[in-house]
Order: structure tokens, then C-alpha cells, then sequence
């Protein structure tokens, strides 16, 4: 249930992500006015592993990173530092123990509704592996 605080941190201090939006990293919203480009995650789904004789100490969780920009060009260089920031990732974030992070996969998109220009955004999938 605290996996985006994790996620957070591992983003956070990753100085490829941190070259390209500084600490503009925000959980499920942002605001109209946020200066380009930044990162918006949602948590969207947590399995718990299931025991027969307890609650669960690993669950898996499904996270969505999205890199959102004025360029194409932009959007994907972000992409590309959120997937080598978080892919294969395990260790102690934030008092998160995470056992793997696993890409599972984007989507490419274009919000042509959002600004005068549109806006670029890549939607990575990541499944989360989180000790409870």
C-alpha cells in the first residue's frame, strides 16, 4: 500500500530522471500549470500472494509511469531514463522492502485536447514485487 512511495524514491534520486524533470514527480495528479516535462505514477492494482496459514508477505504490485512532454523526442528520452531508473530493480526505498521491479511494457500517446499543442505522454508498465 506505500509501493508509490517507493517508486517515488527510486525516481526521485535516479540523476538520469532528475536531469530531465528535476523533482517534478507527482503521484496519480498534477497541477494544470506544471512546467514540461514531468512524471505522473499510478498505482493500479496489488495482488497479494496468497498463504494458507496468514496474511501476505509479498505482494505484486501493477504501477503505471507516465513521462509527459511537448516533444516526442522529449517524451521518449524520458521514457527511456523512468524504464532504466526502475527495470530490475530490488532493495529498501523510502522503508519499502522491494524484492524486483519488472517493465512490462508502454504505451505511446498524444493528448491533442491538452495545451495549444498537445501533449506527448509514455505510459510505462511496471509490475512490482513488494515485501509486506
Amino acid at each position: 500500500m506505500k509501493t508509490g512511495l517507493a517508486i517515488y524514491n527510486i525516481l526521485r534520486n535516479d540523476s538520469g530522471v532528475e536531469a530531465l524533470v528535476v523533482d517534478r514527480i507527482y503521484p496519480n495528479v498534477t497541477k494544470t500549470r506544471t512546467a514540461f516535462p514531468f512524471i505522473i505514477y499510478d498505482v493500479s492494482a496489488d495482488s497479494p500472494g496468497d498463504t494458507k496459514d496468514g496474511v501476505s508477505t509479498l505482494d505484486s504490485v501493477s504501477v503505471m509511469v507516465s513521462g509527459y512532454s511537448k516533444t516526442y523526442t522529449q517524451a521518449s528520452d524520458l521514457a527511456a531514463a523512468i524504464r532504466t531508473a526502475l527495470d530490475r530493480v530490488s532493495g529498501t526505498y523510502n522503508t519499502i522492502v522491494v524484492q524486483s521491479i519488472q517493465f512490462q511494457g508502454y504505451d505511446d500517446l498524444f493528448d491533442d485536447d491538452s495545451g495549444d499543442e498537445g501533449i506527448y505522454r509514455k505510459a510505462l508498465n511496471f509490475k512490482v514485487r513488494q515485501t509486506i
